[in-house]
């Protein structure tokens, strides 16, 4: 089957009112992704805000049966002229366009013992498989930060233990940890889309409510410490968060820290003072770091 494509060039903050026009239109599937150079990529947005390129490129799929003199006017309305100038449309076989998404998907096993793939993917029958596409929401097991995430999940003894995952993103971390053994696992996120998109995950996943709770940062009844504290994030909200993340992690816990540069270490070590670091691990341009709270 084939589809028209729409390919154009907005800003980030017109980003999330141009793919609701588009769906609007009758657009049957978009996804977005950065435009320009890595120049132009905001790697240390404020506390509460998502990491976004300046400029996004948002594709949208539309039936063959589309009006496009009416899709290109209705667009010319809600469009700034240099938005519209961007606009590109063509066609695309859908064999095209599958092999395009999956080149965003994940097919990785994680401490020997933990598979991170493809709902549709087939592996070992008995294997530890989370099964999770490439959606909005960040985390898909292909960026390097939640793969440093995933492996000390894998590796370490979860059985039993409450977890809890802040900045869940899609849930992959908050998921893995029930899968892997905890008793009770906690995904904390600010994004709406990102707290759905972890409960549609933990379902697809067989992980019920009773072993995970889906929560916004301020959702909590009441304080709780955990015996590990995940936070895939990046180093300013790293840094204004330690309070919390010391204080949510029971003393002699682990609290593990990802989305940061080596360069950007030290602050962040700095900010953790009733935490003893080991060495970061690195992965690429990212590192990992794993401390304990102290007794």
């Amino acid at each position: 089957m084939s589809w028209f494509r729409v390919d154009l060039e907005v800003s980030a903050d017109d980003a999330d009112a141009v793919t609701d026009r588009l769906q609007e239109l009758g657009a049957v599937s978009m996804t977005i992704r950065g435009a320009g150079q890595d120049g132009d990529l905001v790697v240390e947005p404020a506390p509460g805000e998502t990491p976004l390129w300046r400029r996004n490129r948002v594709l949208a799929l539309f039936p063959l049966d589309t009006d496009l003199t009416r899709l290109r006017r209705a667009l010319g309305v809600c469009l700034d002229t240099d938005t519209l100038a961007s606009l590109d449309i063509g066609f695309v076989d859908e064999e095209n366009w599958l092999q395009a998404w999956r080149a965003h998907a994940v097919e990785h096993l994680f401490g020997g013992r933990l598979w991170v793939a493809p709902r549709d993917a087939v592996l070992p029958v008995g294997a530890t498989v989370l099964r999770l596409d490439p959606g909005l929401a960040f985390g898909t097991g292909g960026q390097p930060t939640t793969r440093l995430c995933l492996e000390w999940l894998a590796r370490w003894p979860l059985e039993g233990l409450r977890v809890m995952d802040y900045g869940c993103g899609s849930g992959i971390l908050a998921i893995a940890a029930c899968l892997l053994g905890a008793r009770e696992v906690y995904a904390i996120d600010h994004d709406p889309q990102a707290l759905l998109a972890t409960r549609e995950n933990a379902a697809y996943n067989g992980v019920g409510e009773t072993h995970l709770a889906v929560l916004g940062p301020d959702e909590l009844a009441e304080p709780i410490e955990c015996d590990v504290v995940v936070a895939n994030i990046l180093a300013n909200p790293l840094v204004e968060l330690a309070p919390r993340l010391v204080a949510m992690t029971r003393r002699g816990g682990k609290l593990i820290l990802s989305g940061l540069l080596p360069e950007q270490a030290a602050d962040v070590m700095a900010a953790y003072q009733d935490v003893t670091f080991d060495a970061s691990v690195r992965d690429g341009t990212w590192i990992r770091l794993v401390g304990t709270r102290n007794l």
